[in-house]
């Protein structure tokens, strides 16, 4: 049972993750440097990747103890 669970919320995870993707490369804004990072893309991307990172090491860190289980 845990691991069809372990699955389920890495399936979810995972769709998540490539929605945020998807909208950050599709999202169109003018440059306009009063705005700061605001629409930057190369921004957009890093804080869509480093939370995507971590649920990834926690993915494979817990991956062991559902195998155990």
């Amino acid at each position: 049972m845990s691991t069809a669970v372990f699955w389920l919320v890495t399936a979810a995870i995972l769709l998540v993750e490539g929605v945020i993707i998807v909208a950050a490369l599709r999202m169109r804004v003018d440059s306009d440097p009063a705005r700061g990072v605001l629409g930057s893309r190369p921004f957009e991307i890093l804080w869509t990747l480093l939370p995507l990172s971590l649920l990834a090491l926690m993915l494979i860190l817990s991956y062991g103890e559902f195998q155990d289980a």
